[in-house]
């Protein structure tokens, strides 16, 4: 329960417990001047989309509502695509009172959420809609729209070189062409120049994509405009990931190399001369078949050897805080010196050691997870809701949402021509 105490953001006072959802990439921000009210997010880790106009609100509030009540085929398949609803809330902001949609937050446990909003369909304007809407709406995002039947407002991205944020508004997506929209979607997918798209990123927004695309083909129950597809994913999940991947041939060897290790297998352990490799040949079969004190004693080893690698990198710049004092030339090289029970270093560009302990906790931490039977959360760091449902309709035809099928299959071919990329190189 949010209690009626406040605290203040960008003049505005903001109900106790509920802080602005930073992760929003579109749609209206707080704006004083225009009496504006953002998305919020509660302390209980969901969302807040504020109903702002009464009858658009009213339409979408509804379209929840029904949703959960109806026992159609059609909508018991739709529900597995929506955020989870939990009913309208009240809250009180500039002395108004607001009613709020309480939904589920696609980023929930993400810790570097990358967020795209894709509108979805050539024609947003319902059937509603008066001929200054339809000219308004037909101007917006015409070039993206022109070309693939689909636009994006905003996105937002964590680069994984250097875990920066940035962040993609309307103003960039208006910007759009044929060419730019692929490039848009590179920097989101984190596709730098040069490189490969991430197979594994891929495939799981495409799996999700497809399921949708198959509903689409058989729906003829509603007419989706103006509706968005928001798909999220977590760049530090992709980061571990593509570091593990690379150390795949390593940590292989070194698990068949186990039983000389410092710290041998114990020898109760049935399966410790054999690495058991799934049906693609990768560790994620192995990690599934073989028994957990092997893992967890191999993956102890793999990291512990890098540790020492990277120790003994750390000796061989070792020397005295005299030799240091006499140097007259620049230092370039991390340097480091012992007085008793203390250890100094210079800062390096080129050896980065606090990085390379980060990584190795890391790696530790995500294998160790995957051993501890989280595999549900590991599988879910790329999601994909729709969302926006103010401008949803009942079809008055026999017939499919071609307008939404057409932005929908777009964007997956763009999608599919990233994931021949990765397919032809290898």
């Amino acid at each position: 329960m949010i209690s009626s105490k406040s605290v203040t953001f960008n003049k505005y006072e903001l109900p106790e417990g509920t802080s602005i959802l930073e992760s929003q990439v579109a749609g209206h921000p707080f704006d004083v001047e225009k009496n504006t009210i953002s998305m919020l997010k509660s302390d209980n880790g969901r969302v807040l989309k504020p109903v702002s106009k009464p009858l658009l609100g009213k339409r979408e509030v509804d379209f929840y509502e029904n949703l959960q009540n109806d026992t159609d085929d059609i909508s018991l398949q739709l529900l597995r695509f929506i955020p989870n609803y939990y009913g309208t809330r009240e809250l009180k902001i500039c002395e108004k009172e607001t009613t709020f949609l309480e939904l589920g937050d696609i980023t929930k446990g993400m810790s570097e959420p990358c967020v795209m909003d894709i509108k979805i369909g050539k024609r947003t304007w319902d059937p509603l809609a008066g001929e200054e809407k339809k000219l308004a709406e037909g101007k917006k995002y015409l070039e993206s729209r022109r070309a693939y039947g689909f636009c994006i407002p905003g996105f937002q991205v964590y680069r994984l070189s250097d875990a920066q944020l940035k962040k993609f508004g309307k103003d960039y997506g208006k910007q759009l062409n044929e060419k730019s929209v692929v490039e848009a979607l590179e920097l989101f997918l984190n596709i730098s120049s040069g490189n490969l798209p991430n197979r594994d990123l891929i495939l799981k927004i495409l799996s999700i994509l497809w399921k949708i695309l198959a509903f689409f083909r058989t729906q003829k129950k509603y007419r989706f405009y103006s509706s968005s597809l928001l798909i999220a994913y977590d760049a530090m999940k992709l980061r571990q990931l593509i570091r593990l991947n690379g150390h795949q041939t390593e940590s292989l060897t070194l698990i068949n190399r186990s039983n000389t290790f410092s710290h041998p297998l114990n020898s109760n352990d049935d399966d410790h001369n054999q690495l058991p490799i799934g049906e693609n040949g990768g560790i994620k079969g192995f990690f599934k078949t073989a028994s957990p004190t092997f893992l967890k004693r191999a993956i102890h080893n793999r990291t512990l050897d890098k540790f020492q690698k990277l120790k003994r990198s750390l000796s061989s710049h070792e020397i005295t805080k005299k030799e240091i004092e006499k140097q007259q030339e620049p230092v370039t090289k991390p340097v480091i010196y012992h007085e008793p029970n203390r250890l100094f270093r210079t800062h390096s560009y080129t050896h980065n050691f606090d990085n390379d302990i980060k990584e190795i906790k890391e790696d530790y931490a995500t294998i160790l997870a995957e051993l501890c039977g989280k595999s549900k959360d590991q599988q879910n760091w790329v999601r994909i809701n729709m969302i926006d449902f103010t401008h949803v309709f009942h079809a008055e035809d026999n017939d499919f949402d071609n307008n939404y099928l057409e932005g929908l299959e777009n964007l997956i071919k763009l999608l599919e021509r990233f994931l021949a990329r990765v397919i032809k190189r290898n």
